[in-house]
């Protein structure tokens, strides 16, 4: 109905911090902040559940968890990987975050990088690619991980290595 409002707009963005009193901030972080609290964290923790779970339906859950990063997905991508003892679910979560990954997970890729399992470290080297070629973080900022991918045991990795070094020479040029 008009006039009756579903979101609190001014209250959002007092909680987000976007409101102050010489005027308003916006940008694409506190929308993704502001789309995450609309939807709530339950919803989002869930739905990367579905999608490890290989439901039907699980690639658009991943398409759209792409579109907004949402930190609680992606804290609960790293649970899954921390917590289940299945491997294929594990791998899943991982691979999962490549695609929701943004700068906030780039602490957690040296231990995805020195896991046991190849998958993991696989889908790790592709949170790296991802980033780094969304333009999701400055190569300076992965500088580390990009030298553990050069050097990793694990030839996939080492692969994914020059392809994200070709892609940069390719922007470069």
């Amino acid at each position: 109905m008009a006039g009756e409002r579903v979101v609190d707009w001014e209250a959002l963005g007092e909680r987000l911090g976007t409101l102050r009193t010489e005027g308003e901030r916006g940008g694409s972080a506190a929308a993704r902040e502001a789309i995450e609290q609309i939807i709530g964290t339950d919803v989002l923790r869930d739905a990367v559940d579905y999608y490890v779970a290989g439901r039907r339906g699980a690639e658009l859950v991943r398409h759209v968890l792409w579109q907004i990063h949402p930190w609680s997905a992606m804290l609960r991508c790293r649970e899954i990987y921390q917590n289940s003892k299945d491997e294929d679910e594990r791998c899943s979560a991982v691979e999962l975050l490549r695609v929701v990954a943004d700068g906030r997970a780039v602490s957690w890729i040296p231990d995805l990088l020195a896991d046991h399992n190849q998958g993991v470290q696989l889908c790790a080297a592709g949170i790296v690619d991802q980033l780094v070629r969304s333009r999701l973080v400055d190569p300076e900022d992965c500088s580390d991980l990009l030298t553990m991918m050069k050097l990793h045991p694990n030839d996939g990795v080492r692969e994914r290595y020059e392809f994200v070094q070709r892609a940069l020479a390719d922007r470069e040029s």
